[in-house]
């Protein structure tokens, strides 16, 4: 169980390496300003014209998945299979896998043009070197959609189906600044350093913490999504600093490593956590403290995208992307997500058996 771990978390860092780097678009867009989120909303909300791609009759969707190895794009995945089972209008299905390789997944793409899907849902291991042949889908009339956590914003792109890194962030932020009663000695927890997640934690994080002049940000640490790391890190910052109130990370997997450093060194009264997302393993911490919470994390992208899909396909009026909410979970709440049979690397879900990972 420790070794697979170990594999997971390898693994989780692989997959926000890919998914989570500053995308390369037509725009540039300088993700530590509201101002640009607000102008992806703004951009999310206008109609998008679906005449030039409806189609008749039976719709074939290809997944360009970038990876396929990580618990919670695993999940996504499914949930994507699940969606496409509801819709009859969808008789074809097909799902690549580039394994981290973007040369592979321009070559996926290729071949689910050739094999004549009529919509292609992809996350990207590098969002540059895909546009070329994703230029190609849309001058062939192919609906593309993007998933994740990134808004793409290029004419090869119809549709992104995504999570609102800035308003997630924020929710995390205000419910961490609430518990620390808006004073304290705190660090933060950041995903990988360059990531798009990681820049916008963090300027999230300065943003609010300027109306909060007790509360000293004492280092800005980067885990990359894992535990064994976050705990490590951790050690370090408690050595060096007496006094620590809280830490900041919304990811579950490293704030169960704070937690786990803060234990060893007999300083668990001292620490506030933030919230953290809905990994089973924080869920299962959360119950055991009554405290803390989560916020979701937003694992309907993948049917919202086939949603988004059909809709485009069949000529209904949509926007140009759907943007999956996310909301804070009190402890009480939260802890009744835990699911005790289950491995840490697990999201509780609606999915039927059948569809659920293996």
């Amino acid at each position: 169980m420790r070794s697979l771990s170990r594999r997971l978390a390898t693994l989780a860092v692989m997959l926000v390496a890919a998914t989570l780097t500053i995308p390369a678009m037509a725009q540039e867009l300088d993700l530590t300003k509201k101002s640009t989120y607000d102008q992806i909303m703004s951009w999310a909300n206008e109609p998008l014209d679906t005449a030039p791609y409806k189609k008749d009759g039976d719709l074939k969707i290809g997944i360009s998945a970038g990876y396929l190895s990580n618990a919670w794009i695993n999940f996504t995945a499914q949930m994507i299979k699940y969606e496409a089972s509801l819709h009859p209008e969808i008789t074809e299905l097909k799902i690549t896998d580039a394994g981290f390789n973007p040369t592979k997944q321009a070559a996926d793409i290729e071949d689910l043009l050739t094999s004549g899907v009529d919509a292609i849902l992809f996350w990207p291991v590098d969002e540059k070197a895909i546009l070329p042949v994703l230029k190609k889908a849309h001058d062939q009339g192919v609906v593309t959609i993007n998933i994740g956590y990134n808004f793409m914003r290029d004419p090869a792109v119809t549709s992104n189906a995504y999570v609102n890194q800035w308003g997630y962030t924020e929710q995390v932020v205000d419910n961490f600044i609430e518990s620390l009663d808006g004073k304290g000695k705190i660090f933060a927890m950041l995903p990988i350093a360059g990531s798009s997640a990681a820049v916008v934690q963090l300027a999230v994080l300065e943003e609010k913490l300027k109306d909060y002049p007790d509360i000293e940000l004492l280092s800005a640490e980067y885990g990359d999504w894992d535990r064994a790391k976050a705990k490590q890190l951790t050690e370090n910052l408690l050595q060096r600093f007496p006094e620590i109130d809280g830490a900041f990370s919304p990811a579950g997997q490293m704030s169960m490593g704070i937690y786990e450093a803060f234990d060893e060194a007999g300083r668990l009264e001292e620490l506030t956590l933030s919230p953290g997302d809905d990994y089973n393993g924080w869920v299962k911490l959360v119950a055991k403290e009554g405290k803390w919470g989560s916020v979701t994390s937003g694992l309907d992208v993948g049917r919202a995208a086939v949603k988004q899909a059909v809709s485009i396909l069949t000529g209904a009026p949509t926007t140009t992307a759907t943007v999956v909410p996310t909301r804070y979970l009190s402890p009480e709440v939260a802890s009744k997500l835990h699911e005790s049979d289950k491995p840490d690397d697990w999201f509780k879900t609606d999915l039927p058996t059948e569809f659920l990972p293996q």
